[in-house]
């Protein structure tokens, strides 16, 4: 009996015990706590003065707050590597020979003097972010997701007449003239889209280390969608309708409009780690600054295509080039904010108000990945084939550059 009764005992010893461990862990919403008010009347849950080190900034409604954000933007989107037309001061070839120039006489457009590189002209445009988050009675512990949607664009074009004292060179077609001369244009206009779809989920927590001053380290995955589509369009020169001067033979092509299409397009998901900090100036506002960095595995899938039309009736194309690359990669994106907010408790704490203003630079490391093939050593020995001079040999190039966005992001949190 007596062992009956010692077994009995430690039994209920170790479930007293369970059920006071289980209770220091519980996690489960407590009743409202007492909210505080600074010199300024700003109302907050828990803060340096009231708890442990490193006290959690949320719940800032004690009970675990539902968070929701919207953000609208005004962004601007740059990349490198989109030169497509390179002018120089060289009077224009068919100055000398209304005709058609000779092989001769194009062979001058090889001295570039007083050149200049043009690249697209990328115009700012809107954007906006949405976000959806829930802040835990577990430490502070948080969770969110945020979708973040642009499109940018980019436009420009150039002209260079036969009068003029300049001439255009162009970077990205394949084309060769049929007198195997120097291929030059007297108009060039170049159309850049770009549709950026990022998905952001995070963990993260938002402590306090100072009456003033709160970070929140977090991690997380992010999807990335990063789509480019680029027209370049040629005119008159090299694509004018002329007889060959230096192999009379031949006949007389007909007058092209040029076009080289290209679509750089990647998608792909990876880690993300990153740090928010706020700095508290006092009676709600703040200074913040946050950075993260991504590593973003997936695939890109780059097209180019190259045709010339007919600039007359029957209006036909010839189609020079038609290539496709596909292949799977890492890539970098690197994010940062510097801005101004001020934050707001009202209804006896029951609700939050956060409003930033700010500057922000988004990062995409290496993801032009076009391809620029042109034609090399063109002697025009050979006869056209469909108004195309198959002499000479395709050089391969590839300038890769980092996209990038910045500008003006106005965000709106609504804490419940």
């Amino acid at each position: 009996m007596s062992k009956y009764l010692l077994t009995l005992s430690l039994l209920g010893l170790a479930s007293e015990g369970f059920t006071e461990i289980n209770t220091q862990n519980n996690c489960a919403p407590v009743p409202p706590a007492t909210c505080f008010e600074d010199e300024c009347r700003q109302c907050y849950c828990l803060g340096p003065e009231n708890y442990m080190v490193n006290a959690p900034v949320c719940p800032k409604t004690c009970n675990g707050d539902f968070i929701i954000q919207v953000a609208g933007f005004y962004w601007n989107a740059h990349q490198d590597g989109m030169e497509y037309a390179l002018e120089t001061s060289v009077q224009n070839p068919f100055i000398a020979n209304p005709l058609g120039p000779s092989t001769a006489e194009t062979q001058v457009l090889n001295n570039l003097v007083d050149a200049e590189y043009f690249t697209p002209n990328f115009k700012w445009d809107w954007g906006f972010k949405i976000g959806l988050g829930y802040c835990t009675t577990c430490d502070g512990w948080d969770l969110g997701v945020t979708w973040t949607w642009y499109r940018g664009k980019a436009f420009s074009h150039i002209e260079a007449e036969a009068d003029d004292q300049h001439t255009l060179l162009p970077l990205w077609s394949a084309f060769a003239p049929a007198n195997g001369g120097v291929l030059f244009a007297t108009d060039a206009e170049s159309r850049w889209k770009l549709s950026l779809n990022l998905v952001d989920l995070d963990l993260g927590r938002n402590f306090w280390t100072s009456k003033y001053l709160a970070l929140r380290p977090y991690i997380g995955i992010r999807i990335a969608y990063i789509k480019q589509g680029w027209d370049i369009e040629y005119k008159g020169g090299s694509w004018s309708a002329f007889q060959s001067q230096s192999v009379p033979l031949v006949q007389a092509q007909s007058t092209f409009n040029n076009e080289v299409c290209l679509n750089n397009n990647f998608h792909g998901v990876g880690p993300r780690a990153g740090l928010s900090s706020e700095w508290n100036l006092g009676c709600g506002w703040g200074i913040y600054g946050n950075w993260a960095l991504a590593i973003v595995y997936g695939r890109f899938s780059i097209d180019h295509e190259e045709h010339n039309t007919q600039a007359v009736a029957p209006y036909n194309g010839v189609k020079i080039l038609e290539s496709d690359s596909s292949f799977r990669a890492s890539r970098a994106l690197l994010d940062l904010a510097l801005g101004l907010q001020y934050s707001e408790m009202f209804c006896d704490c029951a609700y939050g108000f956060t409003g930033m203003i700010g500057w922000e630079h988004h990062h995409f490391f290496h993801q032009n990945q076009m391809w620029r093939v042109v034609r090399l050593g063109d002697n025009g020995a050979l006869p056209l084939v469909n108004n195309l001079n198959n002499s000479g040999e395709n050089g391969f190039f590839q300038r890769r550059g980092s996209l990038d966005t910045q500008g003006w992001t106005l965000t709106l949190k609504f804490e419940f």
